[in-house]
């Protein structure tokens, strides 16, 4: 197996266990357990293809771009729910081995939200779009 595939993999797995620490917490959207299922899907999905000996890299640039915008997309969101929930007296855990939780004042919470647009704004939109033609051709738009 790959350097590659196992840094892909771990990589997914950490998505995995984010989203999923995620369900039930203050920050939780309303579809967080569906989210956490559909990202542990796409990690056994990986897993199950690196044990077959294949690599689950998307086989063509729709794909490859495809999967940027949806990673892109799970970090706005989540970069969204945080801000949206950063509220005098929520407690936030930071760190998976050892987390550390802290509880917000009025102005950390107002600090971290003020940190969040910043990071959503430098995160901004992808200039590159994909859309399927009726005749199921990619298309890629650079829209800058």
């Amino acid at each position: 197996m790959s350097e590659k595939t196992v840094k892909a993999i771990m990589e997914q797995a950490q998505v995995f266990a984010s989203s999923w620490s995620m369900v039930g917490g203050p920050f939780a959207a309303e579809d967080q357990l569906e989210r956490a299922e559909e990202e542990k899907a796409a990690l056994q999905k990986m897993v199950t293809g690196a044990l077959e000996g294949s690599v689950n890299a998307p086989q063509d640039v729709g794909e490859i771009i495809e999967s940027l915008l949806a990673w892109h997309k799970r970090q706005a969101d989540q970069l969204q729910l945080v801000s949206d929930n950063a509220k005098e007296g929520v407690t936030l855990q930071l760190g998976i081995d050892n987390p550390v939780e802290i509880v917000l004042t009025k102005d950390m919470a107002k600090g971290l939200r003020i940190g969040l647009v910043l990071a959503l704004e430098r995160l901004g939109k992808l200039p590159i779009s994909v859309s399927h033609d009726g005749d199921d051709e990619l298309d890629l738009d650079d829209d800058e």
